[in-house]
């Protein structure tokens, strides 16, 4: 099972388990809409924490070198400069690449450093498969969150299993499965999956698990080999284990209530086969040393820390969306990450480039020289901007782009009770087409109903079209879509034409309750009522491209469904956005509330 390398014992085949987790969590992180399910990979991240903990810990205490102190300054020399280095880089790279982004970023490096992202994001209403107006680089880093968590809980636990000695095991085992209910439980009192999915209650499920199976190996390791325990063909089983882990990649999203109430029990148990065959069947593990696994596993946890930050970047630049965006940001994930562990290397010992014989141990020495220096000074920058930054607890994530918001949403209140007022005094009479074309240009008879996004683009609209009732408000989703259109038929102020931008705070098909939402609004909408639909643009929303196709499908098949196509203006002009990459600023406003005129004027001009 071991082979030695430099004083250190390494086991076969766990870089390969290691290169398939951080492939699932990269493949989902770049393309969300195929492998739906690839956060999966977090679960194996977890179960060989728990495992290598538990397996180092129990080496030791058998060998009397077992000391909290060298415990946690090995966990602590692993974890934090990569953390630190990544952290420092990025706002650096954003204080020049996308200036205000990271203004506000200072209470969520804290809560990085501190570990306990995972409950500050929480706190922060946070939402890893819907983040709009809090996307941030450092989303992924609430895994570090329950990482860092259990790395502190565990010497408690460790202490209390020697307590137990044989028993040891079932006690890590019992443990395991009290927090594997607890997500079932959440999930059936309508617990919001949030908690659920964030939780180090309801996530540490697959550590103790993992940490069990390292009990048991630490205690039998002699014996694997002798046919003792199992005779069972453990290279079939793991290929067999494969099959449920890729299906779930390609068909669990994550708002699916199954994941919770057993899916992800289940396949953490699975990562648990998988784990225990690659250990116990040496050929297995031999069959998966190959070079390429060794390097994804070794730089696995690099490449995680690496992910957001760049596809962060890619989006809010709009290089994403070109053909070769994502194949060119799982590039620059992998080229930082190797870059990054070796300046770390090489800052932690430092060779004199020059000194050396082989030309090409100069060379690379000095590229690696030339790269420190300059994540040196860029690091300067991120730190200064970190110092600078909002540390004001009762400001959440993008509090300056909410109070923004916030005061749109004053204006545009203020400018529909003026409108409401003047419709009032007004006793108007349109006598001809070509005057009820002109007044529907103004905004006479039409109904708006949206979320952020319309709000932000409320300047621009009431500018051009003074006397369109809308009704615009932050967080929206299709739900409140329908509930707001049910008030405005009951007051009589649902009119015959309606535009409507929502999609961007959660999907309009597939997921409960807003399948049902989007359904009762089509119905309440009906037939006769020109519908004018503004496509979704949010390049870090899972739905996007969801919601958008199905617009289109509803186009195409309903005769009074009509788009607005905002998503290609938006993709190609991100000078019309505001720093979140979604929200329309001013500027953008106006080419917004233009789209939205021409539309109409296309479809309700006199034929």
């Amino acid at each position: 099972m071991f082979e030695l390398k430099s004083g250190r014992k390494h086991i076969k085949g766990l870089d390969a388990l290691r290169a398939f987790a951080i492939m699932l969590i990269t493949l989902f992180h770049v393309f969300p809409e195929t492998f739906v399910g690839g956060y999966i990979g977090v679960c194996l991240f977890l179960v060989i924490t728990g495992f290598l903990l538990a397996y180092g810990s129990s080496c030791d205490y058998a060998s009397d070198n077992f000391s909290l102190r060298n415990y946690f300054f090995k966990r602590l020399k692993r974890l934090y400069p990569p953390i630190i280095f990544v952290i420092l880089v990025t706002v650096g790279i954003y204080h020049f690449i996308l200036p205000g982004t990271l203004e506000d970023s200072g209470k969520e490096i804290i809560s990085i450093i501190f570990g306990f992202n995972n409950w500050w994001q929480l706190a922060m209403s946070s939402d890893y498969f819907a983040r709009v107006i809090n996307a941030s680089p450092f989303t992924h880093m609430w895994f570090l969150g329950v990482e860092i968590e259990y790395v502190i809980l565990w010497p408690m636990i460790f202490i209390l299993c020697t307590f137990f000695e044989s028993r040891s095991i079932f006690l890590l085992a019992f443990l395991g499965i009290i927090s594997a209910f607890l997500p079932a439980i959440f999930a059936f009192q309508g617990v919001d999956i949030s908690r659920i999915y964030y939780g180090t209650d309801t996530r540490i499920f697959s550590c103790l698990f993992g940490g069990a199976l390292g009990l048991w190996f630490a205690k039998h390791g002699n014996d694997f080999q002798s046919g003792r325990f199992f005779s069972l063909p453990f290279d079939i089983l793991f290929q067999i284990l494969i099959l449920p882990i890729l299906v779930a990649t390609f068909l669990l999203r994550g708002q699916n209530l199954l994941l919770y109430e057993g899916a992800m029990q289940i396949l953490t148990l699975i990562f648990c086969l998988m784990l225990f065959a690659v250990i116990y069947e040496s050929h297995l593990g031999d069959r998966l040393e190959i070079s390429a696994f060794k390097w994804l596993g070794k730089y696995s946890y690099e490449i995680f820390l690496w992910q957001y930050p760049v596809i962060v970047l890619f989006q809010r630049k709009g290089w994403h969306n070109f053909d070769y965006g994502p194949y060119l940001e799982i590039f620059m994930i992998f080229l930082l990450a190797y870059f990054s562990k070796n300046v770390l290397k090489f800052i932690s010992n430092p060779k004199m480039p020059f000194s050396e014989e082989n030309f090409k141990l100069r060379l690379s020495c000095c590229a690696f020289a030339l790269t420190a220096i300059f994540s040196a000074v860029i690091m300067c920058f991120g730190m200064h901007d970190v110092l600078a930054s909002d540390f004001n607890p009762k400001h959440k994530p993008g509090y300056k782009l909410q109070m923004e918001i916030e005061q749109r949403q004053a204006e545009l209140a203020k400018a529909q009770a003026e409108r409401a007022a003047r419709e009032a005094a007004e006793a108007e009479r349109i006598r001809t087409e070509q005057e009820l074309f002109a007044a529907r240009l103004r905004g006479r008879g039409i109904t708006m109903i949206g979320d952020s996004i319309m709000v932000c683009a409320s300047p621009g609209i009431l500018d051009i079209m003074p006397e369109v009732d809308m009704e615009a408000l932050s967080s929206r989703d299709v739900c409140g879509g329908f509930e707001v259109a049910q008030k405005l038929q009951q007051e009589g102020r649902l009119t015959d034409i309606v535009v409507i931008a929502l999609g961007t705070n959660g999907p309009l098909l597939d997921y409960e309750p807003y399948a049902t939402g989007m359904q009762n609004l089509l119905n309440l909408l009906g037939s006769e009522r020109q519908i004018f639909w503004i496509t979704v643009y949010c390049s870090y929303s899972q739905w996007m491209a969801m919601n958008n196709q199905y617009l289109a499908e509803l186009a195409n098949s309903r005769p009074n469904f009509h788009l607005i196509d905002w998503y290609p203006i938006a993709v190609n002009n991100p000078e019309l956005l505001e720093s979140d990459g979604t929200h329309p600023n001013l500027k953008g406003a106006v080419e917004y509330a233009k789209l939205i005129q021409n539309a109409l004027a296309q479809e309700l001009s006199p034929k």
